[in-house]
């Protein structure tokens, strides 16, 4: 499976990884009443992890590769078949290395991409990570991003067509993400916090999904980045309160802040409760089942970016989030967060207790998605 196992004539990575497949490239979304992931023209069911600083902990005054390349011989070694990653930086003044060794800042994500396909890792890469990376350094307010007038929208759009173009062509290229959890961000200026609404959020959401489109005639997946919504995350942007909302409400929010052409709906799964004022609190099964629900009526597929790792979580934890989305046949989930050398908050590395509990559940469930779905 990840890292190219055996051959299958139904698993769609395997079929994806044969040397023989010609179509297209990516995830694609299936027409129908209830869209679905699509790898090879067959249904995706896969899990990975995440790997924050994969590409960007390469980003620094040496720009040097050597633990990128490490990290990547380690991922195909544990087998992992998929990965979500930080693809620009996290803090405002690590711009610098863009604007000055934008050759090499490049030719290091090149070098993943290249990596990867050979190592058969599939990438979902998240373009902006952190909401307040490119107005801190434009100086803007954060609801720049949704001032298609602002510095901070300008530069959105022009990195975004720089990243499409250099890996469009790049068979381990799964899906386009926008970045990650803006919509925590999102009307909660009543908690003291800057002002940024859901429309936007929205407004970015749309302008990158447009310039993707645009430009990867391959036509891959591209999703949000979204951890789930707010209990109130409809109240805060309508009432200015924390009143908990429907499942309406729910549906409504999601759609502001996954506009067409985007067609990934994520959700960052831990282990808050998630309530709704017509529904009660939901048990892990429940909330998953409700964003399952919330992405068919959306015209969306649903997948879990980020869920409890084993930093923090014991071992039968880590195992109920693995079954859950087996029973309910999430597509793609990708577990928080594997990290070299483990320094990353909450994350793990190869070789450690917990390092090893999460890639062997990993590899169990791809085990079991690969058995449930070859050769039919």
């Amino acid at each position: 499976m990840g890292g190219g196992g055996a051959q299958s004539s139904g698993y769609a990575p395997d079929v994806y990884w044969s040397e023989d497949y010609s179509g297209r490239l990516g995830i694609q979304v299936s027409t129908g009443d209830t869209p679905m992931m699509m790898l090879a023209d067959l249904p995706l069911y896969v899990t990975g992890v995440n790997c924050y600083d994969l590409f960007n902990q390469s980003v620094n005054s040496s720009m040097n590769t050597s633990v990128m390349e490490a990290a990547v011989a380690e991922l195909l070694e544990q087998e992992v078949p998929v990965v979500r990653f930080n693809c620009n930086i996290y803090h405002a003044s690590e711009l610098k290395y863009y604007f000055e060794q934008k050759d090499r800042f490049f030719a290091n994500l090149k070098k993943l991409a290249e990596l990867c396909d050979e190592a058969h890792i599939l990438l979902v890469p998240s373009v902006f990570w952190q909401i307040a990376t490119l107005p801190g350094y434009y100086e803007e307010e954060l609801k720049a991003w949704g001032d298609k007038e602002s510095r901070t929208y300008a530069f959105m759009l022009a990195y975004t067509a720089e990243v499409v173009n250099l890996l469009k062509d790049h068979k381990c290229i799964a899906a386009w993400e926008f970045g990650n959890e803006f919509n925590l961000a999102a009307d909660i200026a009543i908690a003291g916090y800057p002002d940024i609404p859901a429309s936007a959020i929205g407004v970015a959401m749309k302008g990158f999904a447009d310039v993707v489109k645009s430009i990867d005639t391959h036509g891959r997946l591209i999703s949000s980045g979204h951890s789930v919504m707010r209990n109130a995350q409809w109240h805060l942007a309508n009432e200015r309160n924390w009143t908990v909302d429907s499942f309406s409400q729910y549906v409504e929010m999601t759609g502001i802040m996954t506009p067409d052409p985007m067609r990934g709906m994520s959700e960052h799964i831990y282990e808050e409760q998630r309530s709704f004022s017509d529904r009660g609190t939901l048990d892990r099964k429940g909330q998953i089942a409700a964003s399952m629900e919330c992405a068919k009526a959306l015209g969306k597929v649903f997948y879990v970016g980020e869920f409890t790792g084993t930093a923090d979580a014991a071992a039968d934890v880590v195992k109920g989030h693995y079954d859950t989305y087996f029973d309910l046949g999430v597509q793609m989930s990708l577990i928080w967060n594997y990290a070299y050398y483990g320094n990353v908050e909450h994350s793990f590395k190869a070789g450690t207790r917990e390092g090893n509990i999460a890639f062997s559940y990993m590899r169990d469930l791809n085990r079991r998605f690969f058995e449930a779905t070859s050769n039919k």
